[in-house]
Formats: structure tokens, C-alpha cells, sequence
């Protein structure tokens, strides 16, 4: 994980803003408080919360037009929020994030959504197979 995110934090410091590369690196920001290192084996990343905050902004936040950040940004909220700012704050946004994606994509994700998408697609498929998906 931390090969990858130091590989796609050093795209998007060069201005990289591929799609697929920015929901990944929104993932691996995340992942640095989300689990610990022990789980995760990633190095400690000061900037990490920043640069999530940055990839939000990226794809307009709440007010975004793409259902599949809004899901996984949304999951990302409500399982570690409290690494985004103030929780309360951010359980809220997910209800939200989750009602604006589910409003674009009614049908939501599944699991084959996220099929050869590297640690982000295990992450987010395991979520897609839950029945409170």
C-alpha cells in the first residue's frame, strides 16, 4: 500500500488527476488512520489528512456528480471519520455523500464494480457484498 501511495502522491503533486489514480489516492490517504500500520504497513504520513481533504475538493465533495466517490467517500466517513474532522460533522456528510450517489446510481455498486482495482477495489467490493449496502 505504501509503495502505491507514495507513487500516486508524487503523480498528483505533479498534477496527475486521472480519475482512477485520485479514488485510489483518496483511499490510500485515508488508510493511514483508517487501520494501523501493522495492517496496513504504511510509513507514517503527516500530510495524509490534507491531501484526502485536497482529493475531496477535486471531485466537488458533496456536491459532486460521480456516485462512486460519493459511495466510497461515504464509507470512508462513517468507518473513520473521526480522522477527517469533526465526527459528528462527517457521519452527517456520509449520510449525505451516500444519498447523493445513491440519487446518480440508484442501482448502487456490487461487488464486480470494483473487480482488478488493487487494495482499493478489495476494499470497497467487501463493502459492496454487505446487505446494508
Amino acid at each position: 500500500m505504501d509503495e502505491e501511495y507514495k507513487k500516486l502522491r508524487a503523480g498528483w503533486m505533479e498534477g496527475e488527476r486521472d480519475r482512477e489514480g485520485a479514488l485510489r489516492l483518496l483511499f490510500l490517504s485515508w488508510m493511514h488512520w483508517a487501520d494501523p500500520p501493522a495492517v496496513t504497513d504504511m510509513e507514517d504520513a503527516p500530510e495524509a489528512a490534507n491531501l484526502w481533504h485536497a482529493i475531496f475538493a477535486h471531485f466537488d465533495g458533496e456536491a459532486s456528480s460521480d456516485p462512486e466517490f460519493l459511495y466510497v467517500a461515504s464509507i470512508m466517513a462513517i468507518v473513520a471519520g473521526w480522522g477527517l474532522g469533526d465526527e459528528d460533522e462527517w457521519t452527517a456528510a456520509a449520510e449525505r455523500l451516500r444519498a447523493r450517489s445513491r440519487q446518480i446510481r440508484p442501482e448502487g455498486f456490487t461487488p464486480d464494480a470494483f473487480k482488478g482495482r488493487g487494495d482499493y477495489g478489495r476494499y470497497f467490493a467487501h463493502h459492496a457484498a454487505s446487505p446494508a449496502n
